[in-house]
């Protein structure tokens, strides 16, 4: 009877972990470039002991075991701003934050800082093959090519550097739709094989109504985990009582 009270307690905990994941993927639906959190759960199985002479119970239930990430493509939308710019297919833009580290993000929305650089709305710095990409002063338009070619009052002053990631599950979020790359894991190599939709910006990849369903779901489960809870919590109390 103990067991089941923890499996429907796991059973609680679990879900109610799994709302805030559907709630933060329903919050990001109209930011650009974000990529759908996917809850994977385990389970607790029970298990005999290594002697072999006694079967203990090690578990029951379930928990979130992790958060993986959807990096499918989103669809694209037309905005018009020069410095909105999508990839079509695979890659990453690198861009370098304020500590110094290079990021990896698939949301195209950049804009000029005061000194003349290619930025992210946080500031970091979007990377060419030549480093942070410089805009000559009194630039009056800017201009970026399918092939990653940048142009600056029609005259070419670099080209985007569009990295491939092989193992996708070693990119660890940072916020601001940005990974990292987890530490000893092979390093992201430049890709050849891309096109750039200028003035396109790539959508969030959630599907509301997918998110929505998985919600109603999910309170379900929670729902039938306290009842589990509560008849075995009214069938001790009536043991406790028969006891004294």
């Amino acid at each position: 009877m103990i067991v089941g009270l923890f499996t429907g307690a796991s059973s609680m905990v679990s879900q109610g972990d799994y709302q805030a994941v559907i709630a933060r993927n329903l919050a990001n639906i109209n930011t650009a470039g974000y990529k759908k959190n996917v809850a994977v759960f385990q389970s607790f199985i029970s298990s005999a002991s290594d002697q072999g002479q006694t079967n203990t119970a090690k578990g029951a239930g379930s928990s979130l075991g992790k958060v993986a990430t959807d990096f499918s493509q989103g669809m694209l939308e037309y905005t018009g701003n020069d410095l909105d710019i999508s990839i079509q297919g695979d890659g990453f833009f690198a861009v370098k934050a304020a500590n110094g580290d290079t990021l990896y993000t698939r949301k195209g929305q950049f804009m000029l800082s005061r000194d003349m650089q290619i930025v992210t709305p946080e500031g970091w710095s979007l990377l060419g093959n030549g480093g942070e990409i410089q805009i000559p002063q009194k630039t009056k338009s800017v201009s970026i090519k399918d092939n990653g070619s940048i142009f600056a009052d029609g005259k070419e002053i670099g080209k985007l550097r569009i990295f491939k990631v092989s193992k996708l599950s070693t990119l660890e979020s940072v916020g601001g739709c940005a990974y990292k790359i987890a530490a000893n894991a092979q390093q992201p190599e430049d890709s050849a094989d891309f096109k750039i939709a200028s003035r396109y910006l790539e959508k969030s990849n959630v599907n509301a109504v997918d998110e929505m369903v998985n919600m109603i779901a999910n309170m379900r489960g929670f729902q039938v985990g306290h009842k589990v809870t509560d008849s075995i919590d009214e069938s001790l109390k009536k043991l406790i009582k028969l006891a004294t």
